[in-house]
């Protein structure tokens, strides 16, 4: 799967996934906006690694929503626990 968080000039960060690369290419076409950021991460582990704090992108305390954001949908997902 791959996993994106996508920050907004307004308000607060989502995640969503997409199972494959042709499903992702279909949800920038209908979900994608040009003026958000975007940071994707291309399997499971590149997105727990993130979360964890080791995507400097998204480590800094500042950033604690778009990690929380990624965090909801890895644990929706089975991929995290909410322990």
């Amino acid at each position: 799967m791959i996993y994106v968080i996508e920050l907004p000039a307004k308000g607060y960060p989502q995640a969503w996934f997409a199972y494959d690369k042709q499903d992702f290419a279909n949800k920038m076409q209908t979900l994608g906006s040009p003026e958000r950021e975007r940071y994707v991460y291309w399997d499971e582990a590149e997105a727990i690694a993130a979360f964890e704090g080791r995507d400097p992108l998204i480590a800094d305390k500042s950033m604690w929503r778009a990690r929380h954001a990624l965090h909801e949908q890895l644990v929706a997902l089975d991929v995290l626990t909410d322990d």
